[in-house]
């Protein structure tokens, strides 16, 4: 996904592990706007102190100590349901804070800690894509950059990128090119069946009738 510097940057920021690696260190470090999920404001209020970016946390507020609501004050924004996980919360919050077509989103710390919550999250990004048409979305881990999209797009990437795509929609094929591995009317049955390819050159592009879910890597595999 390419960056759109002049938009508004919102990250939200999930309670799985802290992210360590520069790209999503320095996402954190430039938004303009951080909404944090309640169990994750711990980590995040160490981290701030240096910066002090705008914030609220959102949630229901069970991972919270009254000490910690009364210091937020208006920053701690809850939402007691239980239909939706933190992250559905906070995204829901931030989009309707700001504007869909003038901000970029970007989920922060959504892997890590337990297995059921990464996979939970990871699929979120095609709930958000599907609620939210037109959004700016992706989510920044240690490791690489995960979107979400139907149709057909074009990847920004470089040669020896590692790309995985799983496709959501499995009675969808999709395509692809500028891979080592075309994809051509592939039909994957299971999540395991079109990851680990890897880019040719400095764009690749995949199309399809479904959701694809896509996996960018930050540094390139020397040897395929």
């Amino acid at each position: 996904m390419e960056e759109n510097r002049s938009a508004f940057k919102v990250v939200i920021l999930a309670a799985g592990d802290f992210p360590t690696h520069p790209v999503p260190l320095r996402a954190l470090r430039e938004a303009d706007f951080v909404v944090c999920c309640d169990s994750a404001y711990c980590q995040f209020s160490t981290f701030n102190s240096q910066f002090s970016i705008p914030f609220v946390v959102v949630g229901d507020g069970d991972s919270l100590s009254e000490s910690d609501k009364c210091t937020l004050g208006d920053q701690w924004i809850q939402e007691a349901e239980q239909d939706y996980n933190d992250l559905h919360k906070a995204m829901a919050w931030a989009t309707r804070k700001f504007s869909i077509l003038n901000s970029q989103f970007i989920i922060l710390a959504a892997c890590g800690k337990r297995e059921d919550h990464t996979l939970g999250n990871i699929s979120y990004l095609v709930t958000f894509a599907e609620e939210y048409p037109g959004i700016h979305l992706e989510m920044l881990t240690d490791y690489g950059r995960f979107t979400a999209f139907k149709g057909s797009r074009s990847f920004p990437s470089f040669p020896h990128q590692q790309v995985s795509v799983f496709a959501i929609d499995s009675h969808c094929p999709f395509s692809g090119t500028g891979l080592k591995w075309p994809l051509v009317d592939f039909r994957a049955t299971r999540w395991w069946q079109a990851t680990l390819n890897s880019a040719l050159a400095d764009t690749f592009s995949l199309s399809s009738d479904g959701w694809l879910v896509v996996f960018q890597t930050y540094e390139p595999k020397e040897t395929d």
